[in-house]
């Protein structure tokens, strides 16, 4: 049975929080693409979403304060390496009929399978209208440009749109990688045009981001991206929403938003890689409904919101939400946070360490 974290309970502190969220919601507007040329039209993008060659887009935001404009919603590659071939491409197709282009890949995924997937039914038609991403678990800048190479292969593409130094553990973990050598193979890859943007992504530990932030402050590095679990849990537990969240913000780094659903735990069970001896008690529907998690994400700096989408189903209710308007109020985004407090805590959140 999911125990409350006892630090939800402490009134002053959620009485910080709240101050906390209702500052940081104010800077999803920055993000907003409220209109944009296209020849001679203006095109309110809350309310009449651009198009391109293939039909209406999900609403955009831009990645961190230079941009580029993406849409809100994002594949998850590792869905689509762990789905069969016939079902990978469904979701792919379905993804780019919906108005989805971001698409999110690691070469670990499945084996690479995942990777490939998108070199099959992706990049081949559809290459020019994809903001594509990958990542790398790489510990030295040698191995990450390896690492680079054999995901360009496998996706059969000259260059990916984002590049993100994956799954940071903690400060040390940082600190050997920058050391190593990771980070100015990234700088590399990026001069070379190998990778547009670059960006980094961790689950563990909200310190291991703060450690990034800082040493790519001293190295005077500009990346565009940070990825992070972000849900209506997280305030409560080792939180990245409240320590990392507003530190991008400041930087002008765009948030990436991973664990949306807690790697589908707000549906309970004990589903993971660890604590997988603990089941716990069904968020959805009983408590908050998808749209809740969903729009809890939208309502805060969040530029785009990564689903690991099983079926063509999904990938359509996802999308539908995400074509709504999400200026939640803080008290709306609040009642979301209050709602999950007794289930908050290392159960639902394995992932952290």
């Amino acid at each position: 049975m999911k125990h409350a974290n006892e630090n939800a309970a402490n009134p002053h502190t959620g009485f910080k929080r709240r101050e906390f969220m209702a500052m940081l919601a104010g800077g999803t507007g920055s993000l907003m693409v409220p209109s944009l040329s296209h020849g001679e039209e203006k095109i309110a993008a809350d309310t009449d979403f651009l198009s391109d060659r293939l039909g209406s887009l999900l609403p955009l935001r831009k990645l961190g304060a230079p941009g580029p404009v993406v849409t809100n919603l994002g594949v998850g590659g590792d869905h689509v390496g762990s789905a069969s071939e016939k079902d990978a491409q469904a979701i792919i197709e379905k993804a780019l009929e919906e108005g989805v282009r971001f698409f999110d890949n690691a070469p670990f995924y499945s084996g690479g399978k995942a990777e490939e997937r998108y070199g099959k039914f992706l990049t081949p038609k559809y290459r020019d209208v994809s903001f594509i991403m990958t990542k790398t678990l790489a510990k030295n800048g040698e191995n990450a440009l390896k690492d680079l190479d054999a995901s360009l292969s496998r996706m059969k593409t000259d260059y990916v749109d984002l590049w993100q130094v994956h799954a940071l553990e903690n400060p040390k973990d940082v600190e050997e990688r920058v050391q190593n050598g990771v980070l100015d193979a990234f700088l590399e890859a990026q001069k070379k045009g190998k990778v547009r943007h670059i960006g980094f992504t961790g689950h563990g530990s909200y310190k291991a981001h703060l450690k990034m932030l800082e040493d790519l402050k001293k190295r005077g590095v500009k990346m565009t991206t940070s990825q992070m679990p972000v849900n209506p849990a997280d305030p409560h537990f080792e939180s990245f929403v409240t320590h990392v969240v507003p530190k991008c913000v400041e930087a002008g780094i765009g948030v990436l938003a991973m664990k949306t659903l807690a790697y589908g735990l707000f549906f309970g069970g004990n589903k993971g890689w660890q604590r997988t001896d603990v089941s716990v008690t069904p968020i959805i529907p009983a408590v908050l409904s998808v749209e809740d998690v969903f729009g809890f994400v939208w309502s805060l700096p969040i530029t785009t919101l990564i689903s690991g989408m099983e079926s063509v189903q999904q990938v359509s209710q996802n999308a539908a939400i995400a074509r709504k308007t999400w200026n939640w109020n803080q008290a709306e985004r609040q009642q979301r946070i209050d709602a999950v407090a007794s289930f908050a805590g290392p159960d639902l959140e394995f992932y952290k360490n």
